[in-house]
């Protein structure tokens, strides 16, 4: 048995499962994966059509159905939609435990794009994050295949942009897809190739780029693991994923030379930094750990479009901090990096170099 859904884009056949989960947190399919103003600089320069996930990072969706949270920032503070969906579905205990961002220090978590742009403004898209995040965490196998229809929807529609498709899935939190494994049927694959006219594979364990392995997607992110963790940057490479950068976290005590072990293993590393719109572009970025030897990086203005796969690797990516709302000073401070043209770190140096 299947039930049919509408969408502006027309009539959407979605296996029981998915349907069933997503209506259980008040969710369509075309709810799963949204478009910011600086992915769509990708589209603008005929690059890719390129979509996030965003789901509730860190320990925000406890702080989300909790009653005592009387944060001065509306959408840092109690949601209580949220919490009476959290209730309706026996997800208070989940919701309290879940940790979006195993990897993320005190400055990230305080700091995080997640209260940024639209996120920090719109209590609706807040709890649009946290109905996701719900879901997700309620079933996680289902919200893979629910992924896949998702990004089959999107893929479709690059097509008719003439456009390939990229995606990451973790816009504002680090959920380990990579390592999440779900089914998809023979029947699955027709529905999708007939709705979608996408190629999907089969099996009964894959990921999110198993399944879109025959596809032109290109599955990317910013991790704040290290390069050698368990979930660090080489195992999301070898699960398929094509393009991952790592996050650079200034109060982490082993930041620069975390940054250095990613650099010399051929990776990125995005770097957080107090530029004005009206600086001079730098050049590189030097780092020089205090136990080991320095190197130095062409630096990647990160904020001209969101295509991390087409620059150079290594090098330094470099974001202008976005002001996340209700993020304490003292936190960006010591997560953001100054632009001055060296600063001190826990265990090393970091130059910037115009």
């Amino acid at each position: 048995m299947t039930t049919t859904t509408t969408t502006t884009s027309g009539r959407i056949v979605l296996p029981d499962d998915v349907r069933g989960l997503l209506a259980a947190f008040d969710l369509q399919l075309s709810d799963l994966l949204t478009v910011n103003p600086k992915v769509m600089k990708t589209a603008a320069a005929g690059i890719a059509r390129s979509v996030i996930h965003h789901a509730k990072p860190s320990r925000s969706l406890a702080r989300a159905i909790d009653p005592r949270n009387n944060n001065a920032t509306a959408t840092r503070a109690f949601l209580p939609s949220l919490r009476a969906l959290a209730e309706r579905n026996g997800m208070v205990a989940a919701a309290v435990s879940h940790n979006g961002c195993m990897h993320a220090t005190a400055g990230c978590a305080k700091c995080c794009l997640d209260q940024s742009g639209h996120g920090g403004l719109s209590v609706n898209v807040s709890a649009a994050r946290g109905r996701r995040t719900l879901a997700m965490v309620a079933d996680p196998v289902t919200y893979g295949r629910a992924m896949v229809y998702a990004l089959a929807r999107e893929t479709a529609r690059a097509r008719r942009d003439g456009l390939p498709l990229a995606a990451r899935l973790c816009g504002t939190d680090e959920t380990p897809w990579f390592r999440r494994l779900f089914p998809v049927s023979v029947a699955d694959a027709q529905r999708i190739r007939r709705r979608f006219g996408v190629n999907v594979n089969t099996g009964d364990r894959l990921n999110i780029a198993a399944a879109f392995a025959d596809e032109p997607l290109t599955l990317y992110e910013y991790l704040k693991a290290r390069t050698n963790d368990a979930d660090g940057l080489i195992a999301w490479c070898q699960a398929g994923w094509h393009d991952v950068t790592a996050s650079f976290a200034a109060d982490r005590s082993t930041a620069v030379r975390d940054a250095v072990h990613a650099i010399r293993a051929g990776f990125r590393v995005a770097f957080p930094v107090m530029l004005d719109k009206r600086a001079a572009p730098l050049r590189s970025l030097t780092l020089r750990p205090d136990d080991g030897v320095a190197v130095t990086v062409p630096a990647v203005d990160g904020d001209a479009t969101d295509a991390r796969w087409l620059d150079p690797a290594p090098s330094g990516v470099v974001l202008r901090y976005k002001r996340s709302r209700g993020a304490d000073p003292s936190a960006v401070a010591a997560f953001v990096l100054p632009d001055v043209p060296a600063v001190r770190l826990s265990d090393g140096v970091v130059q910037l170099n115009r």
